[in-house]
């Protein structure tokens, strides 16, 4: 009995996790729409909706240029995760991108928005370096297909899985292209 709830168990956590990655890489091939697609099919079909998925759905929200909707799974993320989440730094940049996004299209006093884009819409890096949030410092992307895993040069990272600081504020900011 007990090895059939592993099982259970086991499986749920793989199909969440292929589920995840398949997600991941369409936002990585910026094919938003996809990720929208899936998204959306996922919490319809689903009781419980995992917290990573909440960060996908944020993300993959900003890049279609839904603020709002970016906004709320962000803050859904946090409140699940707190700042010691996997994606939480992730999230506040994403979150903090969203909200200047937001102001920009709502607000009409061009300067006022300038100031507040710029005030914190760059990140800080100790020695000019950020671990590469795709490969996470290996500078190998693994996509996992239901038959093996396939290996990849990170695209976005160099040979040491690190990107400059402005590197990671243009990903911060999905403007950086692959090398």
């Amino acid at each position: 009995m007990r090895s059939i709830f592993f099982f259970i168990f086991l499986f749920s956590s793989y199909n969440s996790y292929t589920q995840s990655t398949e997600i991941e890489n369409f936002i990585l091939k910026k094919e938003y729409y996809k990720a929208d697609s899936i998204l959306k099919k996922y919490i319809i079909n689903n009781n419980k909706v995992s917290s990573e998925l909440t960060f996908l759905f944020g993300k993959n929200s900003f890049f279609l240029k839904k603020y709002k909707q970016s906004i709320n799974w962000l803050n859904k993320y946090l409140e699940l995760k707190g700042e010691l989440g996997k994606y939480s730094d992730e999230s506040i940049r994403f979150l903090e991108l969203s909200n200047a996004k937001n102001i920009l299209e709502s607000e009409k006093d061009i300067e006022n928005v300038y100031v507040q884009l710029f005030s914190y819409n760059y990140i800080e890096c100790e020695n000019d370096r950020k671990i590469c949030p795709i490969c996470e410092g290996s500078s190998v992307i693994i996509i996992e297909t239901e038959v093996s895993k396939i290996y990849k040069t990170c695209p976005f990272s160099d040979n040491k899985g690190f990107l400059t600081c402005d590197e990671y504020n243009m990903f911060l900011r999905g403007e950086l292209n692959y090398n």
